[in-house]
């Protein structure tokens, strides 16, 4: 399995745990005891929507017209988006994924202290993740006239922009302000967070000597067991 779609399930995994409320909507179906209803889809949904327009640094807007557009009339770079949210296929990786995630609490496997640890472990990172696109685009305003003057800037140094149409091109603009925007706001949000954390340092503790030595974090190799 290849380590974005390892992330992916992760990500299902931990929604998927969070979405235990009871609900009065239509049942579809109980899998191992877990009723799938049309609220839970619906929920699932929205909340993939709002996670992948964080992570994609994309604007919702943006994403729901590519989900509402006939495939046809888009690039291909974004038909994968727009598969990825079309009901059938949204439904039929939510339940594979709720299929799995039984399977694994029915066999003790989310109970194993490893697991715990790399469920944790990857809950840390997203929060870090999310937390900071959230407070970097914060910083970053970009108006309807600035989105256009990339576009038109595009449009005379690149013939491929020349060739869209205009809401395309300015929808297009409007991510790569996005992203040079980030990348410049990226360390002074970075000092802010930090400001906001009391962090006490052991003066005890010789940091510089800890990191020189690589071979505490490094696995032993196991020892080869004698045949019998």
């Amino acid at each position: 399995m290849k380590l974005t779609k390892f992330f992916v399930l992760v990500f299902f995994l931990l929604v998927l745990s969070q979405a235990c409320n009871e609900d009065n909507s239509q049942l579809i179906e109980t899998i191992g005891g877990e009723k799938i209803t049309t609220n839970k889809v619906k929920s699932a949904f929205d909340t993939e929507i709002e996670y992948f327009s964080r992570v994609q640094s994309l604007e919702k807007k943006n994403l729901q017209e590519i989900i509402n557009k006939d495939i046809d009339d888009l690039d291909d770079q974004l038909k994968p988006i727009h598969q990825k949210f079309q009901k059938k296929i949204f439904f039929d990786n939510y339940r594979s994924v709720t299929i799995i995630k039984n399977a694994a609490e029915k066999t003790g496997f989310t109970s194993r202290p490893e697991i715990k640890e790399i469920l944790e472990y990857i809950q840390a990172q997203t929060i870090a993740q999310l937390y900071t696109q959230e407070e970097v685009e914060k910083k970053i305003k970009i108006s309807e006239e600035d989105a256009q003057a990339e576009c038109t800037k595009q449009r005379a140094s690149d013939k491929r922009f020349a060739a869209l149409p205009l809401d395309k091109c300015i929808m297009i603009a409007r991510g790569i302000l996005k992203s040079e925007l980030s990348r410049q706001e990226f360390p002074r949000v970075m000092e802010h967070i930090k400001e906001k954390v009391e962090i006490k340092h052991n003066d005890k503790f010789d940091l510089d000597q800890y990191l020189k030595n690589e071979s505490d974090l490094k696995e032993s190799p196991a020892a080869p067991q004698s045949k019998p």
